[in-house]
């Protein structure tokens, strides 16, 4: 059995691919490939496992304003559905499992001209681009919330959103972010490519707040873009401010905190929710469909995290919605909505639907 997965531009559509990769190995052997843009954060993710090759394609994304991008975007993704098609006729899968972003087009257009059989996984509350195009024909088509499609229970299913392995084990007390005696312990993460209106926050927030409470530690992942920039400008921070441009291991820094403050991309809810995680949640303002937003607002609604919205941002307002999710029992209110946010058998509910498609090939 061959299965091809898709899906990339950032890590919220790449490590659901590899999860669902991994939740379908716990049931099948099978040969597996990974198409995404030669040189993209897909190929830099995907080199990390063993057991996936990876396949590089040529693919743009719709450019979001006026520009001369315009000019390349149909040739681009033209070259890329010939770079698929030539891939897909050789190695031949019985399945291709896309997750959505610009990266997926290709190889979902070429799916579809081959007539192979494909899954779309949609993370978010309002369905991406390339998902909406190719829903129609996608033999499965697993949602994360309700609202992106109409549910019909057999072909539109919300299964929820698969995590990494790495979330779902019990991990031993970090040494790295090891506990001070009631310390309170927050965790900023822009996602995959950082979130330079949140560094600029936490920036703010480390210099003119944190410096006055020896009792709260900030763990600032910055990403690799911003990492600099934030180094220079928090150089002198006392041992309170931990500063890292990216981290792998990111379950690590979720288990010692306290509280986040996180974009809102589906893929992190997830890891939020699995970890049991309050948090204040600012939404990336320019994503397609304003879907980071709308799904900050199901997890506000249910009481699981607090929204800010980016233009308000700032270490003033952060200060403000801090010092009132401390107060009293909040911060395990939050912690308990975030944990009912998630169903505990996302991955029982994948496997089970797309089996459904493997056990018929």
């Amino acid at each position: 059995m061959k299965i091809v997965f898709s899906g990339g531009g950032t890590g919220g559509h790449i490590y659901p691919a590899l999860a669902i990769k991994d939740i379908l190995r716990q049931q099948y052997s099978f040969e597996s490939g990974y198409v995404g843009v030669k040189g993209g954060m897909e190929e830099k993710i995907v080199s990390r496992e063993t057991d996936i090759a990876f396949f590089g394609v040529r693919a743009q994304g719709m450019p979001r304003s006026l520009s001369l991008k315009w000019l390349s975007f149909p040739f681009v993704n033209l070259a890329g559905i010939s770079d698929a098609l030539g891939y897909l006729r050789t190695f031949s899968p019985d399945l291709v499992v896309a997750t959505g972003g610009f990266v997926a087009f290709p190889v979902l257009a070429a799916s579809r001209l081959l007539g192979l059989p494909t899954v779309i996984h949609e993370q978010n509350a309002a369905m991406g681009v390339t998902n909406r195009i190719f829903a129609g024909s996608a033999r499965k088509v697993l949602l994360t919330y309700a609202a992106a499609a109409k549910e019909d229970g057999e072909r539109i299913v919300v299964t929820g959103n698969p995590v990494r392995s790495a979330f779902l084990k019990q991990n031993a007390k970090s040494q790295r972010f090891a506990r001070n005696n009631n310390e309170f312990i927050i965790l900023a993460v822009g996602g995959s490519r950082g979130a330079l209106s949140i560094n600029r926050a936490c920036i703010e927030l480390a210099k003119t707040w944190l410096v006055n409470q020896p009792g709260v530690r900030l763990i600032h992942i910055s990403g690799e873009r911003d990492f600099d920039m934030v180094k220079s400008e928090t150089d002198g921070m006392p041992a309170n401010y931990q500063l890292l441009p990216y981290l792998h291991e990111m379950k690590e820094a979720f288990d010692a905190a306290d509280l986040l403050i996180s974009r809102a991309g589906a893929t992190i809810l997830s890891e939020i929710a699995v970890c049991r995680k309050p948090a204040i949640l600012v939404p990336f303002p320019y994503a397609t469909d304003n879907h980071q937003e709308k799904n900050a607002r199901v997890l506000e609604e249910i009481g699981a995290a607090r929204l800010m919205l980016d233009s308000d941002l700032n270490a003033a307002s952060l200060v403000n919605l801090i010092d009132e999710v401390r107060t009293g029992d909040t911060l395990a209110k939050m912690a308990e909505a975030s944990a009912k946010s998630r169903p505990d058998d996302v991955e029982q509910r994948i496997l089970k639907q797309i089996s459904e498609i493997l056990d018929k090939s």
